[in-house]
């Protein structure tokens, strides 16, 4: 795991618009570390903000920072601290799960491979795990970016929408994961659902 610290998240008199369309308006959120839930209703912006914690969106005013790092002014070494991907990509399709996984692991010092096959068996991902990202269902991609996410051990980790097209299995296991990741402490996992989540000891929920 990270050797150094992790410090809260912090969003700072945040706005956002779309042309035409208001999403955030002096928004601030102080996220301790920890597990941590943005919930909202469909199109209420909680994918955009984590496209916003992820420093793939700009802030139209107001700032966000982890670990001494600005997502504006210190961008490329805020951004590589961060694990994110949007779960609608096609741009890794041609690769298999082992493959991203591995590109993965060059991304991020503290990613932990030990745990790489639990994952995939416990997501139901093993007997699928060298086929391109192309031959996966839906389900099984996000279940792919869930684990990378996972054994990342990034600073901060982003999932959105984290049990959209989950079986019942995958998604106790991934709780499963999360309250272990609640119960360490030393990184930021942050995720978007309509709902709130039982079992799970959040340390923040941020309702929009």
């Amino acid at each position: 795991m990270n050797q150094q610290a992790i410090t809260p998240l912090s969003i700072t008199d945040l706005s956002f618009a779309y042309p035409g369309q208001s999403i955030f308006k002096n928004l601030s959120v102080e996220i301790p570390v920890g597990v941590s839930l943005v919930q909202c209703e469909e199109s209420r912006g909680k994918s955009t903000l984590l496209k916003l914690l992820a420093g793939e969106l700009r802030p139209d005013q107001g700032s966000i920072s982890a670990n001494g790092l600005d997502s504006l002014k210190d961008s490329p070494h805020y951004r590589k601290q961060v694990y994110f991907i949007d779960p609608r990509t096609d741009r890794f399709d041609q690769i298999s799960t082992v493959k991203y996984l591995a590109q993965v692991e060059k991304e991020y010092a503290e990613f932990d491979r030990t745990i790489i096959s639990g994952l995939l068996e416990g997501l139901g991902l093993t007997p699928h795990q060298d086929k391109p990202l192309f031959m996966l269902s839906a389900g099984s991609k996000r279940k792919v970016w869930i684990a990378a996410a996972i054994a990342s051990n990034a600073n901060i980790s982003l999932i959105d929408d984290l049990t959209a097209a989950l079986d019942r299995g995958s998604i106790e296991f991934i709780l499963d994961q999360l309250v272990h990741i609640a119960k360490n402490g030393k990184r930021h996992f942050i995720f978007s659902h309509f709902d709130t989540v039982a079992r799970v000891p959040f340390a923040s929920v941020i309702n929009i």
